[in-house]
């Protein structure tokens, strides 16, 4: 019989660094798709995201056979998760094209806070009035990002609140699945109607793409397919209540990279709610591992 793995061992330091590399490939991947959209329609690039996503789960499923990995045993859920899917990653390319990145990345964080508040709604999870007050000032950070009705806003910031309400949804329903279908399953599902969708559309909007526009699109296929299976291997090493204070990096990785390559950096109302963002993050993180151990 295996032991299981220490936790302070080396299976959940190897899992914080596929972590690690997981969420820098992710915003490796929005930076050149970003650049891609100079020049290609933000659908295909859109597109070669998700084919990542979708190629990536026959290696996860170690299988080419379609007709495994699509078998589920709740395909209502799964349609209504793969629409959830689609309609955020629609959501957080729109937003990508017009924001700097470390801004929708900054609004992005808020994932952790709705998932926690939807979690609590639909799944039953305990959630008490701190973590509960933690979500709203999370909240009230955003708008700071977005600054929704003030002179000079950006409706554009408008689009990656979308992308948080759709992925929160999509994330309560792969708790519920991850019991009834698995991982590769899915990976598949995941990006099925995305895959599906703009890929029949694609002789409407798809334009010739240049060498260099095939290795962007082939980057953010590749940075999207690896990153995914990295965070997938480091949930299996690690417990996500581990990893979940370690995505908050991905805000440097992502203000750098603006910097570097689109010269943004943001402003000092974008950075106060980012860093409330990121507070109120740790601290229902640091509520939520209190409640384990009394567990």
């Amino acid at each position: 019989m295996n032991a299981r793995p220490d936790p302070h061992g080396k299976a959940p330091i190897l899992g914080i660094q596929l972590y690690m590399v997981a969420i820098t490939l992710v915003v490796f991947a929005n930076t050149v798709g970003k650049i891609a959209m100079d020049t290609l329609p933000v659908w295909q690039v859109i597109l070669a995201q998700m084919t990542g996503l979708f190629l990536a789960a026959f290696v996860a499923g170690r299988t080419l056979r379609i007709d495994r990995l699509i078998a589920t045993r709740r395909p209502g859920l799964q349609m209504l998760r793969t629409t959830c899917q689609f309609g955020g990653v629609v959501c957080f390319y729109l937003g990508l094209r017009e924001l700097p990145l470390s801004d929708i990345i900054g609004i992005v964080l808020l994932l952790p806070l709705t998932i926690t508040a939807l979690a609590a709604l639909f799944l039953g999870e305990p959630v008490g009035w701190r973590r509960w007050t933690a979500c709203l000032i999370g909240l009230c950070g955003a708008f700071l990002i977005v600054k929704p009705g003030w002179p000079g806003a950006d409706p554009a910031a408008l689009w990656p609140l979308g992308t948080v309400v759709l992925f929160s949804i999509y994330t309560v329903l792969t708790r519920r699945l991850t019991t009834e279908d698995p991982a590769p399953n899915l990976m598949l599902w995941a990006a099925l109607a995305t895959v599906l969708v703009l890929g029949l559309a694609s002789p409407l909007y798809w334009v010739p793409p240049g060498f260099m526009e095939w290795l962007a699109l082939a980057g953010v296929a590749g940075f999207s397919g690896v990153a995914n299976a990295s965070r997938i291997k480091a949930l299996v090493l690690a417990p996500a209540s581990l990893l979940a204070p370690f995505g908050y990096t991905q805000i440097a990785t992502a203000t750098l990279l603006g910097f570097i390559v689109f010269g943004d950096l943001p402003e000092l109302l974008s950075w106060i709610g980012i860093a409330i963002i990121v507070l109120s993050g740790l601290y229902v993180w640091h509520r939520e591992r209190m409640r384990e151990k009394r567990a």
